[in-house]
């Protein structure tokens, strides 16, 4: 069962549970900065001062490990970029500042898509994430009393962002991502 199965269920918390967050951590930061094939367990220790041992030990595989990472980084990020907000005037408020502090993660789910859709992880764990985004942009457009009955909305709008993300990377401008997410926002007031 991925983690994105596991979203009801209780954190564990504890010494090796803020190890582990500290293992993934090194694993998101090394990917998303070098790639994933970057990420091994000797790296990953190496990056927090431990023994490649522990990594094996919480993760078993190098692709537990890095389907870990990303849903880590993923969950995080559709928290923090506010994609439930109670508004649309509020959708993805802090999309921008996200991607201008913390682009390690961002890459890290593109380079984790991209290995699943070459047959090199998980399609059904990105699909879960994925829905998991969409379901939060869904609740944003029902709170904001916006009609999608079917859904299509909601996936168009998390297209759209998804876009915008991969965007800011190619233009690396602040502004500009503001501008269409501010365009975004202006006609979904308007739907």
């Amino acid at each position: 069962m991925s983690q994105a199965d596991q979203s009801d269920q209780p954190e564990e918390t504890g010494p090796a549970n803020a190890t582990r967050e500290r293992l993934l951590d090194a694993a998101i930061h090394i990917a998303g900065t070098l790639g994933t094939d970057q990420v091994t367990y000797r790296s990953v220790a190496a990056r927090i001062g431990v023994a490649h041992s522990l990594v094996r030990f919480h993760f078993g595989t190098r692709e537990a490990m890095l389907t870990a990472a990303f849903e880590r980084a993923a969950r995080h990020d559709a928290a923090a970029a506010h994609l439930r907000a109670d508004d649309v005037s509020d959708l993805a408020g802090d999309l921008v500042a996200l991607l201008a502090d913390d682009p390690a993660r961002q890459l890290l789910q593109y380079d984790f898509l991209l290995r699943a859709a070459r047959g090199h992880g998980s399609l059904p764990d990105v699909a879960a994430l994925y829905d998991h985004y969409i379901a939060q942009v869904a609740a944003t457009l029902d709170s904001s009393g916006i009609d999608d009955p079917d859904g299509s909305l909601a996936d168009l709008v998390f297209a759209a962002l998804d876009g915008l993300v991969l965007q800011h990377f190619v233009y690396g401008d602040s502004a500009r991502t503001q501008v269409a997410l501010d365009r975004m926002r202006a006609l979904l007031s308007g739907a």
